[in-house]
């Protein structure tokens, strides 16, 4: 899944607090991802006033589990099986 362009709430791994105690307080936070890599993911990270301050990398073994609201897309629709008739 292309987690590019939602906004996601995540949960730091006990490396991942670490790691970015200094950035992020606290173990979990949501915030807009902004690219995907084989690194992990680019996220936006707000200050206190919730307005961008800058794009952090957020490797894949420093978060423990994401959430995110998730709509499937609707199967296009198919023609009728069969034959029809010329017209």
């Amino acid at each position: 899944m292309d987690l590019a362009g939602r906004l996601v709430h995540f949960w730091l791994s006990p490396s991942g607090r670490e790691a970015l105690s200094e950035v992020i307080p606290g173990a979990d936070f949501e915030t807009l991802v902004v690219e995907e890599n084989s690194l992990g993911l680019w996220i936006q990270v707000l200050d206190a006033e919730h307005v961008s301050r800058d794009v952090i990398l957020l490797k894949w073994e420093y978060f423990a589990a994401a959430s995110l609201e998730y709509q499937p897309e609707v199967p296009p629709d198919k023609p009728p099986a069969g034959f029809r008739q010329p017209g």
